[in-house]
């Protein structure tokens, strides 16, 4: 049987470069071999990958993570090319990574989210006096379309306001403050599908090394995952189908980890955000509730490849 080219895009121009060369060290390790041939493509910091590689491929696995790999300008490259890849298009999965628009899309329905408030580096440079004052701590101050936590803080007090929405505006020009709700859980479910006919994973918890799930708490400490979440039945169903309403409403297939907070021990759920290119390394939730789920990581692969030639 003749093997499908699939080439494994990595890497990239984000802030998560990092974290996508040990996804896609583990995506490539777990291929199953039989059936694909996997064509390797590194894509530099500064960008540049060579096309080529792309070209001979009949099936794209785009495992990039944030800007440039997560927030379609890739996806709208394979488009181009006319070829078949993994995950969201192009609308989908701008508007997943945007958390501004995402939460905006999800308020408008009423889902329950975090109270929200955003604003761009312009409006910030004219009256940062003013911004602050309109908010009080305890909030998360995040650049708005990263991943993996990164550039995000936690302030507690007024005076560490200024410094931490500096901090976030080195990522990217537009900053989201959210609401700190007291005394949560954090629960994340994966999802796989072409938007219908969806696989909802059962639900797992992230009990994180630090205060929150920070990016320190995520790939360089030992966090706590706890798979399945110590949920009753009723609380995972509503979960499942939040999951759902949040993956359909923005338009995305393939895959996505949608996380949650959950006030203890079992209250009001939030939803938080969705990853349309989860982490895919050894420790991360989504293989890992897609193994605890019956799907092993392997047969995962050679789903989602399946799903985008299917698409």
């Amino acid at each position: 049987m003749k093997k499908i080219k699939v080439a494994v895009l990595f890497g990239g121009k984000s802030a998560e470069h990092e974290v996508s060369l040990l996804s896609a060290k583990s995506v490539m390790g777990n291929i199953n071999k039989e059936i694909f041939e996997i064509i390797p493509v590194k894509i530099a910091k500064n960008g540049k990958f060579s096309l080529p590689e792309i070209f001979s491929a009949e099936v794209i696995f785009p495992v990039l993570h944030g800007g440039g790999g997560e927030d379609g300008s890739i996806q709208g490259f394979c488009e181009t090319l006319g070829k078949p890849y993994v995950g969201s298009g192009i609308e989908a999965s701008a508007i997943a990574l945007d958390k501004i628009t995402s939460k905006q899309i999800w308020q408008n329905l009423k889902l329950p989210i975090p109270c929200f408030q955003f604003f761009n580096k312009s409006r910030w440079h004219k009256n940062p006096l003013q911004i602050m004052q309109k908010i009080e701590p305890v909030v998360f101050v995040k650049p708005a379309n990263t991943g993996s936590s990164i550039g995000v803080t936690k302030v507690k007090k007024k005076s560490d306001l200024k410094k931490a929405i500096e901090k976030a505006f080195k990522y990217f020009y537009r900053v989201i403050i959210e609401e700190a709700i007291d005394n949560i859980r954090e629960i994340e479910v994966a999802i796989l599908g072409n938007n219908q006919d969806l696989l909802v994973s059962i639900p797992g918890e992230i009990i994180p090394a630090e205060e929150f799930y920070s990016y320190q708490a995520k790939y360089k400490l030992d966090s706590g995952l706890i798979i399945p979440a110590k949920l009753s039945n009723q609380k995972t169903k509503e979960i499942q189908k939040l999951a759902i309403k949040a993956f359909q409403s923005l338009g995305c297939r393939g895959m996505a980890r949608i996380d949650f907070f959950l006030e203890k021990p079992e209250g009001k759920v939030y939803l938080n955000e969705i990853n349309t290119i989860p982490g895919f390394t050894k420790i991360s939730m989504y293989p890992k509730l897609m193994a605890a789920s019956g799907i092993s990581y392997q047969d995962l692969l050679t789903r989602l490849i399946n799903l985008s030639i299917e698409k």
